[in-house]
């Protein structure tokens, strides 16, 4: 039989309750694509663009990632994230799958350091059941043991999957941060299957809170999530704000096989601090993300030192700190080459004029990609409104790459070239040089 969704009004409820305060702002920016933005009292930070979208995306995202970890729950943000879409107060697992599968949509939990994402998308006349089976995914999860337990064997296949430069990436933030930023966004191998139903509920009352919440939308009206957002039943808490320091350090991975990944990094900035960020992010592009074109060269300042070798410059950059260096893969002995030459090229890294034309080039390429691609935005409107409390429009992005001088990207290269280096490595590590030999 088929299932039926509830036929309670909700959303016309809920728009009637957010709709007084904003109702002219409302109809003069309808359908323009401009970013709005409101904090409701609770702290809750909602944020919305309506680009006449035939689809709507929304996502409720919290500051719940992996750097939210302490030493009694470390992986919990990894079974969060798996546990997407399992029973909750409201609906079973089969119920919320089954709905949502009617209604020709997807319901979807991604995680990162920072933050953890419930979204959901949906054609606009199912808008109601959308949103329905999103709250009780993202506000009413019951982590009932059972469930998690069959969630142990689904997690340790994806982590027997991870490519080796993923575990690179991962093994170079442990020895970067140790703790915080340092915790890997996966559940470590002996701690799969241990996390019990009151770790989890601790875990999301800690981190799941309102003022660590952000609602956002694409193609939705902004006062009918306002509405939706001041429905959901989710608690005020203080919560816990965990800083990360960089330190230089490695972590190897040893494993079998001819080939090796490794990631290399110095400290950088984060998007606390835009207009430098701006800076390290066209230096990336300058130091190169690999062949612009099929079986082309790298021809980056940064990359082309590393050979003729699977690599990519390296800028991660999270709300209050970052990594910028970059990642090698392939054979053991050219990896282990590659790397001796990239650590020199990290401490005498310049930039030219042209390097810096051509770096902000693909800088504002990519920003007019992911900001014109509706899942992309809303996945950065999320996190921005979670972490900053605000939405950058497309337009301050642009001109923000666009103020970025040269003498912007040399600083950046300087403070690169004079920090201290981490190491994450995995594979084949004999021909890998350990880091007290990289001059």
């Amino acid at each position: 039989m088929a299932s039926v969704t509830s036929k309670t009004p909700m959303l016309r409820a809920a728009a009637a309750r957010g709709y007084a305060a904003h109702a002219q702002a409302a109809a003069a920016s309808r359908g323009s694509g401009e970013v709005q933005s409101t904090t409701l009292p609770n702290k809750l930070v909602v944020a919305s663009t309506e680009p006449n979208a035939p689809v709507s995306r929304i996502s409720i995202v919290f500051r719940a990632g992996s750097r939210n970890e302490t030493a009694d729950n470390i992986g919990a943000a990894h079974i969060l994230r798996a546990a997407g879409g399992l029973s909750t107060k409201t609906a079973t697992a089969f119920g919320i799958t089954r709905n949502i599968q009617q209604a020709g949509g997807s319901l979807t939990t991604t995680a990162d350091r920072e933050v953890v994402a419930y979204s959901v998308a949906v054609t606009k006349d199912q808008l109601e059941t959308g949103l329905k089976y999103l709250e009780a995914t993202a506000t009413g999860q019951v982590f009932k043991p059972w469930e998690l337990a069959e969630l142990t064997p689904v997690i340790r296949n994806e982590l027997a999957r991870l490519p080796a430069e993923v575990q690179a990436v991962e093994l170079l933030h442990k020895a970067a941060f140790r703790s915080g930023l340092g915790n890997s966004v996966f559940c470590p191998d002996y701690l799969v299957g241990k996390h019990s139903s009151e770790t989890m509920q601790h875990y999301f009352a800690a981190n799941c809170t309102t003022n660590r919440a952000a609602v956002t939308g694409v193609g939705v009206d902004h006062q009918l999530l306002v509405g939706f957002a001041q429905s959901l039943g989710l608690e005020s808490g203080a919560g816990s704000a965990v800083k990360s320091t960089f330190n230089t350090g490695e972590v190897r991975r040893n494993g079998a096989g001819s080939r090796a990944a490794v990631a290399v990094a110095a400290q950088a900035v984060g998007w606390d601090s835009l207009k430098e960020a701006m800076a390290f992010w066209v230096l990336q592009h300058a130091a190169g993300l690999g062949p612009a074109t099929k079986r082309g060269a790298n021809n980056g300042v940064l990359t082309k030192a590393l050979g003729d070798i699977n690599s990519s410059s390296l800028y991660n950059a999270y709300s209050d700190n970052g990594l910028f260096g970059f990642i090698v893969s392939g054979d053991a002995k050219n990896a282990g080459k590659a790397v001796e030459a990239g650590a020199k090229a990290l401490k005498s890294l310049s930039v030219s004029d042209a390097d810096v034309a051509r770096g902000k080039a693909s800088a504002l390429l990519y920003v007019a990609e992911f900001t014109e691609n509706h899942s992309s935005r809303l996945s950065s409107m999320g996190e921005e409104a979670a972490l900053t409390g605000q939405v950058y429009k497309q337009s301050d992005l642009l001109a923000a790459v666009n103020s970025v001088t040269t003498s912007d990207v040399q600083a950046a290269a300087r403070k690169v070239a004079s920090s201290k280096l981490a190491i994450g490595a995995a594979g084949n590590l004999s021909y890998v040089p350990h880091l007290c030999e990289l001059h």
